[in-house]
């Protein structure tokens, strides 16, 4: 029973964000506390501190899964991006062709915020959460609910 309490859940990420540089894992071992990554900005392969990177790390999300997280459609948030109304994300691209044609965006969390402001500040509310649940929702908390006298489902936050 005290084992299944002091295991902690392993980090599963394929793509991260450190110093605002997007990275792709290319092989990791927590027993030798390493991490070998290929930093798409400085394409090169790095090799960095497998518990510092699951300490500092910023996660990196898809167009698809950004598009889930908000409630808005990837094609609605590619418009966004071509047509300058937002920053361009960095790139995703097969590291043995990098002149290949083929990329995906990639966002990180500080994005996704920049993101969800224009989309705010555009008018474009329809089903769109908070700012604080987006906050739980990107850092995996719990988010209740209460019911309302009028039907309506409120968010309710516990105290920190």
């Amino acid at each position: 029973m005290a084992r299944k309490k002091r295991r902690q859940a392993h980090k599963d990420f394929l793509y991260f964000f450190l110093n605002d540089k997007l990275h792709k894992v290319i092989r990791k071992s927590r027993a030798k506390d390493e991490l070998i990554a290929w930093c798409y900005l400085d394409k090169k392969r790095v090799m960095f501190s497998y518990s510092q990177v699951t300490k500092y790390m910023e996660n990196a999300y898809s167009i698809t899964e950004t598009g889930k997280i908000l409630g808005k459609h990837k094609v609605t948030i590619e418009d966004y991006i071509l047509e300058g109304k937002i920053r361009r994300p960095q790139k995703v691209y097969p590291i043995g062709n990098p002149d290949s044609t083929w990329s995906k965006y990639m966002l990180s969390e500080k994005e996704i915020y920049e993101l969800h402001e224009f989309i705010l500040d555009s008018g474009h509310v329809s089903e769109m959460p908070s700012k604080t649940e987006l906050t739980a929702i990107l850092k995996h908390n719990l988010i209740l609910y209460t019911k309302t006298e009028e039907g309506k489902f409120v968010p309710v936050w516990k105290a920190e």
